[in-house]
């Protein structure tokens, strides 16, 4: 665990910065002891008390050499250890070389996560990343790299939609099928409405759906109702797995049964996006359809905060991912496993392939 945490160059510069901090310690301190020592030790001399000041001056020295020689002695002893030893050397990688390589590798490894899997949201956090490197070479052939793939990523995109326009046509041809005369999307404001034959909600009904008829529904009518939107989503747009949007509106909204009237904010979204009004604390989107968009929005916005989290989710690792989302919680260490709880218990990876 140490050396996943050490490859990355936020904790190698902090950890630098702490050795720059003990370098300044171990040299400011015993200069500042041995001239006050001195000092002292010169005024005692012409008021006649030299005694009691020398031995002052005794003991400010070896304090001096103590401090001063005390990171050495560790240094020393943390060497003995062994050099293969994963704290040891954590605190020799922090240096400043070691701090750009670790910007490189990572900066690589988006890169690479990004071409594998054509994400949008980590193309963005790849694009950011090699935006900040040093090494200019480095960068210019990273850059080049970027642009390839964002070529990819379009084509995918484009194939993406032209796939949903033939099964769009295809549904459209097969017809709507006898509703029992029933009039607009078919859906029941008693039932929490009726699924598709596919198991899944069109695009048309999770727009017209009211903010009561989710109130009414059943958990799992809920979940397929989300899922129905998330899916849509995460199909145009990758980024944040169905399973973790699911699970975020379950939690967040209490299976749709407490987020406030009018707001349609089933993922508790407060700052996100500032454009839009606000009802209490929480922002207001016009339906379902709008506030799933600004849910996975709000990943791609905030990159530099969830860029590990949008990692997992392109390699489908739905429960790695939500470990990284207490930061959406203010920080909450419950939240996470509050969402991994709700991920297994119904099974929603069922719902990102």
């Amino acid at each position: 665990m140490i050396l996943s945490i050490c490859s990355d160059p936020r904790v190698l510069s902090i950890i630098r910065l702490v050795k720059i901090v003990i370098t300044i310690i171990k040299i400011v301190v015993p200069l500042i002891l041995i001239i006050s020592g001195m000092i002292g030790f010169v005024r005692a001399t012409m008021q006649g008390e030299v005694n009691d000041t020398l031995k002052s001056l005794i003991r400010k020295v070896i304090a001096a050499i103590l401090i001063f020689l005390i990171p050495t002695f560790v240094s020393i002893l943390a060497n003995l250890v062994g050099s293969n030893n994963e704290y040891v050397s954590c605190f020799k990688s922090a240096t400043k070389d070691g701090v750009n390589e670790a910007y490189v590798a990572q900066a690589k490894q988006y890169v690479l996560d990004a071409k594998n899997t054509l994400n949008t949201g980590l193309f963005t956090v790849a694009r950011t990343a090699v935006s900040k490197l040093d090494d200019e070479g480095v960068k210019s052939s990273l850059e080049k790299e970027l642009v390839s793939i964002n070529d990819e990523i379009i084509k995918a995109q484009e194939e993406r939609k032209k796939k949903e326009e033939e099964r769009k046509k295809a549904g459209d041809n097969g017809g709507n099928g006898s509703s029992g005369g029933s009039s607009g999307s078919g859906l029941s404001p008693t039932s929490g409405g009726s699924i598709n034959p596919d198991g899944k909600y069109t695009k048309a009904e999770i727009i017209d759906m009211g903010e009561q008829q989710v109130k009414n529904m059943s958990n799992q009518e809920f979940i397929e109702f989300i899922a129905s939107a998330a899916r849509l989503i995460y199909a145009e747009y990758g980024g944040v797995l169905p399973s973790i949007t699911i699970a975020q509106a379950c939690l967040e909204s209490g299976y749709g049964n407490s987020f406030i009237n009018t707001t349609h904010n089933v993922y508790g979204l407060i700052g996100y996006p500032g454009n839009k009004p606000k009802v209490g604390v929480l922002r207001q989107f016009d339906n379902f359809y709008e506030a799933t968009y600004y849910h996975y929005a709000y990943f791609q916005n905030y990159t530099n905060v969830y860029g590990n989290f949008l990692a997992k989710c392109a390699n489908h690792d739905a429960l790695g991912a939500a470990s990284y989302l207490g930061a959406y919680a203010g920080g909450s260490q419950t939240y996470a496993p509050k969402i991994q709880s709700i991920i297994n218990t119904y099974n929603l990876t069922q719902y990102d392939y």
